[in-house]
């Protein structure tokens, strides 16, 4: 049974910012260290920086001839608290055992990459190293930044008024102060007497067709450069085919040339690399433009335009029926979470509700992090100067219009640091026009940047997407609304 199953969500995969998993079977995900490694919000680029610690202190060790020490800190223990793996039923697939982690060490020290150094970071490991692949990578990743993942489930629980049980005792994680493993009490969402740790969907990979990923090297960079060569010096590999012009076409097949050579082989890969380096780091780089966020279809199987739409359908009766006032406050402020996670995700990730800062001394209703790699996210500070690590949404279910009380709230949120952008989320306006102007005072006086949405802007926007849906029409109604209401301000 899934998540939102058993905490009564009434929400579905695309309005949930984690992966909605079966906690009975395991489902056919995994972390990619390269993946978390070129991402650019905030809470990857935290997680990263502890991977990156915990692996870089083993190459220290190494350096120094620490064998015994860096074995030692080279433990793992099955995540099964997150209840992903390659495993086809069940949460008890392949992983990183105590046994494991041996064997793992074993095979690093026998490739000899560390002594050659190909091995720089914790995701050179799969490509180089005999018998290391998707899910024993992920099964470490995991373990070394179990701390995050405790920490973004307790904010997801938080979201979503899951309850905690106190002070459990968590399994190791690494801490990049003490540059040890430990452990400590947490308050845990524990399911069926098992702890659950919550994986942001934005983070996780599928095997079927990963770029990065070492037969992904060898066949599309390392096999390219062998097959150029054989025609180049006209060995025996080399074909020849008659063209219906008549001339004569010169060929060599990719999988001859990996038989000659054994180019899918790592023993093969480290050796090309290491005479030309250059051929790696394009392939990295390959990678890193064809990798993004798996999208909810690609999340959830047999996705449907049926499901799709109802979905949509249940948003667009959510703010028909939820009464305006203080009594469906929380109601509404729920509601927003789930609709603005379906129309903004993977732009808009890890929503955190009613974020402290200043010491506590001020609080905000909902905060995301951006993680946009395109569109109008990632325009705000590309293009338009605007600091935007952070987006802040206040949630308003007034009977009455907002007015510069509310407006001056969430402008007191901004900062050059946390962001200058935020939406003021409210259900309607009598004067748009006195609205307008307010929030472009704000961005003319400081170039903060406030965007007012009310029901009827979510409510076009969800019936643009069902028209969309039966025309395939591929232009983001989401973002068209955002780009107009942030002309009206800026131009106004």
């Amino acid at each position: 049974m899934k998540i939102s199953e058993l905490c009564n969500l009434n929400r579905n995969q695309n309005e949930l910012d984690f992966v909605d998993i079966d906690v009975d079977n395991d489902m056919p995900l995994f972390l990619d260290p390269y993946f978390l490694s070129i991402r650019t919000d905030r809470w990857s680029l935290s997680a990263h920086r502890t991977l990156e610690n915990f692996f870089q202190y083993m190459l220290h060790l190494f350096k120094n001839n620490k064998i015994n020490e860096a074995q030692q800190n080279f433990r793992f223990t099955e995540p099964s608290e997150t209840c992903l793996g390659l495993s086809k039923s069940g949460t008890q697939g392949k992983s990183i055992g105590d046994g494991d982690a041996t064997k793992l060490f074993k095979y690093i020290i026998d490739s000899g990459v560390m002594d050659s150094g190909l091995v720089s970071h914790v995701n050179d490991i799969k490509i180089f190293v005999d018998n290391i692949s998707h899910d024993k990578i992920s099964d470490l990743t995991t373990n070394v930044i179990r701390k995050h993942l405790i920490q973004y489930t307790q904010n997801q629980c938080q979201l979503h008024n899951i309850e905690l049980t106190r002070s459990i005792a968590t399994r190791e994680y690494w801490d990049i102060h003490s540059k040890t493993w430990i452990n400590s009490y947490e308050d845990m969402l524990v399911i069926n007497d098992k702890p659950i740790l919550l994986i942001p969907k934005s983070i996780v990979c599928r095997k079927r067709g990963y770029a990065y990923d070492s037969s992904q090297y060898a066949r599309h960079f390392v096999l390219n450069f062998l097959v150029n060569e054989e025609l180049r010096m006209n060995t025996s590999l080399v074909r020849e085919q008659t063209l219906k012009s008549g001339a004569i076409k010169r060929f060599v097949k990719k999988d001859d040339a990996a038989t000659k050579y054994g180019a899918y082989k790592k023993e093969f890969l480290r050796w090309f690399t290491s005479q030309y380096p250059d051929f790696y780091e394009k392939f990295k780089e390959s990678a890193k433009n064809r990798l993004t966020a798996l999208t909810n279809e690609e999340l959830i199987d047999n996705y449907t335009n049926d499901f799709y739409s109802q979905i949509i359908d249940s948003l667009i009766y959510g703010f028909k029926e939820i009464k305006t006032g203080s009594k469906d406050a929380n109601i509404f402020h729920e509601h927003i979470i789930a609709t603005m996670t379906f129309l903004f995700y993977p732009s808009l990730i890890n929503p955190v509700k009613e974020k402290e800062i200043h010491s506590g001394r001020k609080r905000i209703d909902l905060v995301y992090d951006n993680a946009a790699e395109s569109g109008y996210f990632f325009g705000l500070s590309t293009v338009k100067d605007i600091p935007s690590s952070y987006i802040f949404v206040e949630c308003k279910n007034y009977t009455k219009d907002i007015a510069n009380p509310e407006l001056d709230q969430l402008n007191g949120r901004f900062s050059p640091n946390r962001g200058k952008m935020g939406f003021m989320v409210f259900r309607n306006c009598s004067d748009e026009t006195a609205l307008f102007q307010r929030c472009s005072d704000y961005y003319s006086d400081n170039k903060n940047l406030i965007i007012p949405l009310q029901d009827k802007d979510f409510l076009k926007v969800l019936n643009q997407l069902k028209v969309d849906l039966d025309n395939d029409v591929s232009n983001s109604p989401q973002e068209e609304m955002l780009y107009s209401l942030t002309q009206k301000i800026i131009l106004s």
